[in-house]
Parts: C-alpha cells; structure tokens; sequence
C-alpha cells in the first residue's frame, strides 16, 4: 500500500500547492482538499484491512506524513494525526472500531491525550464532561478521542461527533491550517467497549499475535514518531527551494550572481542536507525497530522505548537546525508573505513545540534509562 498512497500523493501535489495559502488563512483545510486526499486513501494507511485499509507498518506513517508535508505542512500534519488516531481506535474493542468504521470506513479520528474531565461510572459506560484543546484537525472529524481519569487510571474514551461541540479558538504563528481547536463535551454516554485504559497500553498489553503486526507496536513511542514525521517533509521541502532558488537568486552586496556559485552558501547547504540526514537517520531507525519489535511480538525495555521517544526528539531538533541555516542562506526575502518558506518555517517551529516532543522531557527519560536512573517524569514512555 505504502508505494500506491505516496504515488497518489505525488499526484496531488499540485492541488495541495495551490489550496496551502488558503487553509493557512482560513486556519483549517478546505473540504475539498481534505475529500481529495480521502479518495487518494492517504487517511486509510493505518485503517484495519477489514475496513479497507492498509494497517500499515510504523515506518509508512512516518513516509505518508512526511511526503504530505513536503507539499503542505498543516495538511502533512493532520495526515499524521488522523492515521494516528485510527492507529489507537484499531487498538479499541471490535464493537467500537465497528462503530467507526462499519458504515463510514473514511472515518477520520481527531483528539487529545491530555486527561479532562469529569467523568462518572454509571451501568453499562461512564458519562463524560470536558474540554480537550489541540485536537488537530476536529473540524473533519466524526470522532474524537477524550482522556480521562478513571478509578483505575487513566483512559481514552471515543466520543462521536453529535456528542461534541467545537471551540474556534486555534490563532497560532503556525501550523494554522490543522485547525486544532478545542472541543467540549457535555455529559455523554460512553459505553464500556469505547473506553480503553492507558496503563495496560503502555505496558505492552497490545503486543500479542491476535492483532495485525502495526498495532503491536510501543504504544507511547510510536505516536511520539507519528508526531515527529511531519517535520521530516518540511525540512525536505525547504531544502529543495532553497536549492531550487540559488540557481537564479544572487547575494545582496557582493559580486555573486547566483547563490550556488558561492562555496560558503554551497556549505550552508551541505550543513542543512546533512542535519536532515540526521533527522532522517533517527526517526526510521526508530520507526525500523518498532515494526521489528512488533513483528516479533516483543515489548521492546523502557531503555529502548525511551530511545525512540528521544529519537524523535533529535529529529526535530535537527530539522529545525537545518532551517535556521536554510533561511539564513536563501536570504531574508524567504520570510516574505508569498515565499513558502515562511510558512515552512512556522510551521516546523510549532510543531517541533508539541508536548511529545519537547527535548527535555524525552532527553531526561533516555538519560534516565541509560544510566539506571529512576524514571521520575512520565510514566508514559
């Protein structure tokens, strides 16, 4: 499937190109462009095969994400949110997973992991209360993801649409096509088999050889590399225009008259090839050994599911380096309304802000593990 989807990705570059400046001013996708890329099935990757989709394996996340955000970086990112999403409801019950997709095998699944609440035991499910901000790409969606704290831990609740209403508060410097708004839920039922616990999840409950290879994956890590796969597709992109653009743009004040005949911007560019090399490098070592360890049917060691969490880490960090020198080289005029290298670059600085990817916190945790440290930050990893 991985080939298919990214050749019908490819193919929509041009519409994607073209509609880009209009999601980023109207702070979400148009529906055309989200209908668009449905048809194309690049919202099925991680879609159990029978719903029609491909379960596909962590490392084509990270390609269909990133070669999204190569062309659009919001639409890269609510790509890599959306599969996500149904990457978790394939972890639910049957029943549930039924619910979603058994008549509308499209189903895009938005959310938040951040717990809210309140939320009450009554017979048969829980009624739930509560808001939950950042959840990309809401606007689209038919389902929502809710965490909450139950009596034995904290859980993700699976809310439909009717069931929830939308706050339109996302004004960010960037990524403002995701349209990650809030979204507010008003004592809802939830039954038993839409509600899943965290705990057993992180631990490794979902490695077994009952469920298709993806979905054995290291529950935390693998959606930290989810989230870190957009940034791969920026960081590329930039890359090329600004390549693109030396053949042609000189340097102000000096006798150049095109960049690439310049060893020092030839430098800059080989400095900002090689961080993306590195990010690269990172995130599909990590995507490679979490599909092995899935295939295997192994829970891979908090050491190694903490690596992975810093892997993505690095990758980011890595691509916004390569930014910084990119934007440097190409020349101020990159950050002019019509350059797309501004909107690159707004949006690689947001999203390298999300909170699953913040260096300290998953730097700590590796740190942690390698020297035998107690883990005193998350239990999440």
């Amino acid at each position: 499937m991985s080939s298919d989807v990214l050749t019908a990705i490819a193919a929509l570059a041009p519409r994607l190109t073209d509609a880009a400046g209009r999601a980023d001013a109207e702070r979400r996708l148009a529906e055309d462009t989200v209908a668009a890329m449905r048809e194309a099935g690049v919202f099925r990757t991680a879609t159990p095969a029978r719903y029609g989709g491909g379960e596909a394996s962590i490392r084509t996340h990270v390609e269909v994400a990133s070669a999204v955000a190569a062309i659009d970086g919001g639409a890269g990112w609510v790509t890599a949110l959306w599969n996500g999403g149904s990457w978790i409801v394939a972890l639910f019950p049957e029943q549930a997973q039924d619910d979603v997709w058994g008549d509308t095998p499209d189903s895009l699944i938005s959310g938040a992991l951040k717990p809210s609440g309140p939320v009450h035991r009554v017979p048969g499910g829980y009624r739930l209360s509560g808001g939950w901000s950042y959840a990309s790409g809401i606007w689209h969606a038919s389902w929502a993801i809710a965490s909450a704290v139950l009596d034995d831990g904290p859980a993700i609740l699976l809310v439909p649409r009717a069931d929830y209403e939308i706050v339109d508060e996302w004004h960010m410097a960037g990524m403002k096509s995701t349209g990650s708004n809030r979204f507010v839920v008003e004592d809802a039922f939830v039954p038993d088999h839409r509600v899943l616990r965290l705990g057993p999840l992180v631990a490794g409950a979902n490695t077994t050889s009952a469920i298709a290879p993806t979905y054995r994956a290291a529950f935390v890590p693998s959606l930290v590399l989810m989230v870190a796969a957009p940034q791969l597709g920026l960081g590329r992109a930039a890359l090329t225009h600004v390549i693109d653009a030396a053949q042609h743009k000189g340097i102000a004040y000096t006798d150049f008259a095109r960049q690439r005949d310049s060893v020092a911007f030839q430098l800059r560019i080989a400095e900002a090839a090689t961080a993306l090399d590195t990010a690269d490098l990172h995130a599909y070592r990590a995507a490679d050994a979490l599909d092995h360890h899935a295939t295997e049917v192994v829970h891979p060691t908090e050491l190694l599911r903490a690596r992975y969490r810093a892997d993505a880490t690095v990758a980011a960090r890595h691509v916004n380096r390569a930014l910084e020198t990119l934007m440097t080289a190409h020349g101020s005029s990159g950050f002019a309304d019509a350059s797309p290298l501004q909107r690159i670059w707004r949006d690689a600085n947001v999203a390298a802000r999300h909170g699953m990817l913040i260096p300290q916190v998953n730097l700590e945790l590796y740190g942690a593990a390698l020297v035998g440290a107690e883990n005193t930050v998350t239990p999440f990893v």
